[in-house]
């Protein structure tokens, strides 16, 4: 059974372009009911809502494309990483592997510092205050021992210290 309102509202839609909105005001129905109406009917282009981000989104395509990942996008365009992703999903992320390989090493190095700084300044500060020791108990050397303590390394370079037989 054909509705008695379908060829109206098909009349409204197509050649007075009216919205959905105002269909329903004239004709005096519902959302639901219009809609199976106008199934196959598209809406004017004026009734479609703008998106103000389509700039943004391009700029969010073209990132990706340069082998950007999604956080990095989403920061660098201020909006949310789910956002961001939307806008991408449907490209690959595609970076360069020499690239790629960078930003591994560079992360594993900050990692690494990160880890181990504060070790390393305890482990310098102790070298340094060993070295302070060392000279401070040693004192001054003079040339006749800089020479006596060469010769010394050099007569031992090499040489092993064999086990004596009981």
């Amino acid at each position: 059974m054909v509705d008695p309102l379908a060829a109206e509202a098909r009349r409204l839609r197509t050649v007075e372009m009216l919205s959905a909105r105002e269909i329903r005001r004239r004709l005096g129905i519902g959302k639901d009911r219009l809609s199976a109406l106008l199934a196959d009917v598209p809406p004017p282009e004026w009734t479609k809502r703008p998106n103000a981000k389509d700039g943004l989104r391009a700029r969010a395509v073209e990132l990706r494309g340069s082998g950007r990942s999604v956080p990095e996008i989403a920061v660098e365009l201020g909006v949310a990483k789910s956002t961001a992703y939307r806008w991408v999903r449907h490209l690959p992320l595609d970076r360069d592997p020499e690239a790629e390989a960078d930003r591994r090493r560079a992360h594993s190095r900050r990692m690494t510092d990160a880890r181990w700084d504060s070790h390393r300044v305890a482990r310098d500060a102790a070298e340094a205050a060993e070295h302070t020791r060392a000279a401070e108990r040693l004192g001054q050397i003079d040339e006749r021992d800089l020479l006596v303590l060469g010769a010394a390394i050099y007569w031992c370079e090499g040489g092993q210290v064999e086990a004596v037989a009981p």
